[in-house]
């Protein structure tokens, strides 16, 4: 092998051992900024759906018992909303909801599940999305890079009241 040979794979090598370590500084900074957004987003609901005990961000699963939302967290213990009459529906099975649907003051909040989700994936309790409804629009706060704003004709979705009658979000 000659020199300028050897300098080719060398350089060549040095470029790959470069883009490597730029992938992989891309992949925490990705996966520091996720857990800040998720752990912003979850002080939101700290502070527009406080539980009686606890915080959201130590919540490993949420599940409807009854007509009450119950939050349980990795030690066992659970608790409930501070105003249970925020929780207002659900999609899925109690035990395990796909989607929560909580109101206040007339303002609807969607926490969407999904632990192969992007977001998900990261989460303790495997929240891929927490959606704000606007005016015309509902807004993630946890996917801000992405499509953040659905337009409501898009959303409109049947959830299952706590009730157990349907509950149309238009």
């Amino acid at each position: 092998m000659n020199t300028s040979t050897m300098r080719s794979t060398q350089n060549e090598q040095q470029m790959n051992d470069l883009i490597s370590a730029e992938v992989v500084s891309m992949d925490a900074y990705a996966a520091s900024r996720s857990e800040d957004t998720i752990t912003k987003a979850k002080g939101f609901l700290d502070t527009a759906f406080p539980l009686a005990t606890g915080s959201h961000k130590d919540v490993s699963s949420y599940v409807v018992y009854y007509q009450n939302l119950l939050m349980f967290f990795k030690d066992g213990t659970h608790s409930g909303l501070r105003d249970p009459r925020q929780f207002v529906a659900l999609n899925g099975h109690k035990s395990e909801p796909s989607a929560i649907l909580l109101q206040d003051k007339g303002t609807h909040v969607a926490l969407t599940f999904d632990r192969c989700g992007t977001t998900g994936s990261q989460d303790l309790a495997n929240i891929d999305d927490i959606q704000l409804e606007g005016h015309k629009y509902w807004i993630s706060i946890l996917n801000i890079d992405e499509q953040s704003r659905t337009s409501k004709t898009e959303q409109d979705q049947l959830f299952t009241a706590k009730d157990g009658s349907d509950y149309l979000l238009k």
